[in-house]
């Protein structure tokens, strides 16, 4: 049979084929595949460019990557609406919470993408869709918003509509805040809008809703007119809580940037640097608050009605302040009367049963000695364990409670108001009072009370009040905040004079003698539409920062040295901010808002109009304190309130926790259980610590692409991202991974990644090597058996009911079915070499058992037995199994070296093998004849006892379990050596 044409034919196949599959690797050795989106190694940049590489894409899940999203993550696109390439983003019926870190299951989002089980919300990470836009700006989408409604129950007839953003950069879930729009198409008709909250003109189909309405039981989405009416049950495509209309309609959210072959970074050989998130609070409560504080005692006025007002901590405990009648232990536990003041393990939450004070009225506010020995309380009480002059103000001893000797003083109010002391606070040796009071005594003045008003301090040491500093304010101090660097005190409140001149809601005194208003600074900046409810409750200086928060629904940023405004902020509806607290470079205010900041302006009465931004916050908001930018990362989705207070208590505890306090009653989910809370919890910081880095990166070339194996690295990590060339291309959780379009050359990299999004450095570069190819020394011996009646003379045959015979210029092998049965050839012409490789063709007559075909080279010392030589090495083939086994032969004892799955096809069809025998290693690979020789050798495997020089040994040996005779047909022999 022609044997040159042959292999010419199969290499210049093999060299087509090649290309095809790998496009051909670029000069800089990078593998070049094709991006549609097929595994996490093809990810494309966008369903966009999906469907430009291929028009007849079809509707589906593909994998998506951009440089901004990192690591390729699978996605659900449309190929089919309007020329397709549209990415789903957010699907579901009635119950859109407009989340920023998404909601329901990206999982189901993408695998369930409409009908009745995916009416259920799940919408895309807000990180994720920035990912997905790849640095395109959402008011430069040339497609807009698509949102894609059913328009009946059956789900049979849909709407299209494109919301076109105005002004936004950046992706927000908050649509239902009102993002800015410059027009709303539905179908092919344009409408002047002006947000995403409400927009419409008629009550049927062309509006669109996406506030919580009342009459929908508060559950939202993309709402049509109050003429279109639904169902409440669970296969109707619009829903409607009772009889109030304005479906809801099970409503597709989708996207299309128009991202095509972005830029990557190139990957030096030391790999690339660990990474780590921002620092920033968790997303879910601690479990470490076992026990809280619940219900509302009946002392001292009404005020604010809230469990807990704010909390100290010295050394390893925590203490609670507030309006609370009982300590408990979980939502069944035990519950003690504990009012106004407890305390609590900071690490385990437990109750400290022995710190048992009893006040008669609120305590407001708490603060600790700089030396640990005591703990400030300010508040309505009139005493505490009933010692006199401790109303208003006292030090109690951090283990018991009790009153500490040798400090006295208290606050009151000589009129009818009642006195309190709202808040207090620790700097320069001083104890600084706030709230509503006149007469202040302690210490050395025990018997003549300083006349003053609503401001005073104290002596830390003994309580003598400092009669050189009196500030005068008109009303009411809800809070102050004594600077870190010892020249002024912050007051914020319900008054309008400070020091007997205007300064309404807010001012600054010197720490000085004589309490000077601070000069040279502006006014605090009021909320627009807010009237008369102008009142200011939280005050915080950081660095040369002061963040200011109140009535109505306000947090503005300003300078220190001038006041002058910076930035502001407003939250709707409801949102009064309450406390502040600032950790790792992040400001967290607290407030009764249950929906919307709007950042960027102090508009309460249209914040929507005049925002830059737009996003969800519940209870607890983020934001940059250097640019004043909200964090919609932050979100703690699961908090729940007694009566919706909000927190009225944010303080950084010794554990790195942030705790807060106010009304709450329960925390985050742990499965379908939410965690109960009394009255406060703690968010601890997210985990900012880069996993280690993995090690022992290897690579080698396997017929099903680049295997790849590494070290686990410590650390705790989730997973491992593996990066070939410029970018990830798959991430794992093993220490394992295949690349099935890996090639010679390539590149690759691992580095280990945790839950949080942390990623530690990678390793050093693992190159590919190019797998050794065919021999390219001399060409031993050659036959294809054209023309051939027998076989050469060059072979030395032999058998027991077997023959060798050529048949259709090929040579065959083959054997009765005796027990016994054997045929076997050695090539004994040419001379014995060490350094070889066999090329040969052979064919399976039958596929069916049991016969082995034996090849081996390095054969020496005779046969072994009826199919091994005495020495060698060779491989084992059947025609009923796949598995080929690489065996040596030493002074007739035979030994397997390895075994190769899937090597060969099973079946009658005609085959390629290729072996080798080089120095101490051994490899193979088996091809059919339909395809092109593959690059890559089914088994390498190293051994060194076999050195002497030998000949080709081939056999055909029945086995116990055949039925019927076997035969194989062997052609186009070609034996090569190695140059030397």
């Amino acid at each position: 049979m022609g044997f040159r044409r042959t292999i010419s034919s199969l290499v210049i196949a093999g060299v087509a084929a090649t290309a095809l599959a790998f496009v051909a690797a670029s000069p800089a050795h990078a593998v070049v595949v094709p991006r549609d989106g097929t595994s996490s190694g093809r990810a494309a940049a966008s369903c966009w460019e999906i469907k430009q590489n291929d028009p007849a894409s079809a509707d589906g899940i593909y994998w998506l990557q951009t440089p901004e999203l990192i690591a390729p993550q699978q996605f659900y696109c449309d190929q089919t609406t309007d020329g397709g390439g549209w990415v789903l983003i957010g699907r579901g019926r009635d119950g859109w919470q407009w989340l920023p870190n998404g909601q329901g299951s990206v999982a189901n989002l993408r695998n369930v993408p409409t009908g009745t089980g995916a009416f259920a919300v799940a919408t895309l990470p807000g990180d994720t869709v920035q990912g997905l836009l790849g640095g395109t700006r959402v008011d430069a989408l040339t497609d807009g918003v698509r949102v894609r409604r059913a328009t009946n129950t059956t789900g049979t007839t849909w709407q299209e509509m494109r919301l076109l953003a105005r002004n936004r950069a950046d992706w927000t879930w908050a649509v239902g805040g009102g993002v800015l729009l410059n027009s709303i198409r539905v179908g092919t008709t344009s409408y002047t809008a002006a947000n995403s909250q409400s927009w419409g003109t008629d009550q049927n189909y062309l509006r669109l809703t996406t506030t919580s309405l009342q009459t929908h039981n508060y559950r939202s989405g993309f709402s049509y007119g109050s003429n279109i009416s639904g169902v409440n049950n669970s296969t109707s495509y619009l829903w409607m809580y009772a009889s109030e209309r304005a479906a809801l309609p099970f409503t597709q959210v989708f996207l299309r940037p128009r991202i095509t072959s972005p830029a990557y970074t190139a990957i030096g050989d030391p790999g690339t640097d660990a990474s780590t998130v921002r620092p920033l609070l968790a997303n879910r409560t601690s479990d470490d608050t076992p026990w809280g504080v619940t219900g509302l005692a009946t002392g001292g006025a009404a005020g604010e009605v809230t469990e807990v007002e704010d909390f100290a901590f010295i050394g390893d405990t925590a203490y609670v302040a507030g309006k609370f009648r009982y300590v408990k232990h979980g939502s069944t536990g035990e519950q003690i009367e504990q009012s106004y003041l407890a305390a609590f393990d900071v690490d385990t939450g437990e109750w400290r049963e022995n710190f048992r004070p009893t006040l008669d009225a609120t305590a407001w506010s708490l603060a600790a000695s700089p030396d640990g020995t005591k703990l400030f309380v300010g508040g309505e009480f009139t005493n505490v364990n009933g010692v006199a002059q401790t109303e208003g103000v006292a030090a109690l001893d951090p283990d018991t409670g009790a009153p500490v000797a040798g400090w006295r003083a208290y606050a009151a109010y000589e009129g009818a108001d009642t006195p309190n002391v709202r808040s207090i606070d620790v700097q320069g040796g001083w104890l600084y009072l706030g709230g509503r009071f006149n007469r202040v005594a302690g210490g050395t003045t025990m018997d003549s009370p300083l006349t003053l008003r609503s401001m005073a301090r104290t002596n830390l040491t003994d309580g003598t009040p400092d009669g050189a500093w009196k500030p005068h304010v008109d009303g009411t101090v809800f809070e102050l905040d004594a600077s870190g660097q010892g020249d002024r005190v912050y007051l914020v409140g319900n008054f309008n004079n400070v020091n007997f001149t205007s300064s309404p809601m807010q001012g600054v005194v010197s720490t000085e003698a004589g309490a000077a208003s601070v000069p040279g600074l502006s006014p605090s900046v009021v909320a627009a539409g807010s009237g008369t409810s102008t009142y200011q409750q939280t005050i915080l200086e950081v660095g040369q920062d002061v963040w200011q928060g109140g009535s109505q629904h306000i947090l503005s940023k300003y300078d220190r040295d001038a006041y002058s405004f910076i930035s502001g902020n407003i939250t709707r509806n409801g949102g009064d901010f309450q406390a502040l607290a600032e950790k790792d470079g992040v400001i967290y205010g607290a407030c009764h808002c249950l929906n919307f900041s709007y950042s960027g302006t102090t508009n309460y009465s249209n914040p929507i109009t005049a925002a830059t931004d737009v996003n969800s916050i519940r209870f607890i908001g983020a934001w940059d304190e250097q640019t004043g930018a909200f964090i919609p990362q932050f979100y703690v989705s699961s908090l729940s309130a007694r009566n919706d207070m909000g927190p009225w208590a944010l303080k950084n505890g010794p554990d790195g926790c942030l705790w807060f306090g106010g009304d709450f009653t329960a925390g985050s989910y742990t499965g379908t259980t939410q965690q109960w809370l009394g009255g406060f919890g703690k968010l601890c910081a997210r985990d900012t610590t880069a996993p280690e880095v993995p090690t022992g990166l290897t690579n080698g070339l396997t017929p099903s692409g680049v295997q790849l194996t590494w070290s686990a690295s410590g650390g705790s990590p989730s997973g491992y991202e593996v990066l070939r060339d410029d970018r990830v291309v798959a991430t794992v959780t093993g220490t394992t991974w295949t690349d099935p379009d890996g090639a010679g050359t390539a590149r690759y990299w691992v580095r280990a990644i945790d839950a949080t999004g942390n990623r530690s450095a990678s390793t050093p570069v693992s190159v590919v090597e190019e797998p050794p190819g065919p021999a390219t020394g001399d060409v031993l011996y050659e036959n294809d058996f054209s023309g051939a009646t027998d076989w050469p003379a060059d072979w030395a045959t032999s058998g027991s009911n077997g023959s060798a015979t050529v048949a259709d210029d090929a040579g065959v092998l083959s054997f009765d079915d005796v027990s016994g049965a054997y045929v076997r050839a050695q090539l004994s012409g040419p001379a014995a070499a060490g350094d070889t490789e066999l090329l040969t063709s052979f064919t399976w007559q039958q596929a069916t058992a049991g016969s082995f075909l034996s090849v081996f080279l390095r054969g020496s010392g005779g046969w072994q037995n009826s199919y091994r030589p005495k020495n060698g090495y060779g491989l084992q083939l059947s025609p009923t199994t796949g598995t080929v086994y690489v065996l040596k032969s030493v002074n007739g004892v035979s030994t397997t070296l390895a075994s190769a799955a899937n090597a060969q096809t099973v079946g009658t069809g005609k085959q390629w093998l290729r072996i080798q025998a080089q120095g101490s290693t051994i490899r193979f690979r088996i091809w059919s004849d339909q395809s092109p020789e593959p690059n890559t050798w089914n088994s390498t495997v190293t051994d060194s006892d076999v050195t002497l020089d030998g000949q080709v040994f081939v056999s055909l040996n029945r086995s116990s379990a055949n039925s019927g005779s076997k035969s194989v047909v062997l052609d186009d022999l070609k034996l090569t050596g190695f140059p030397e």
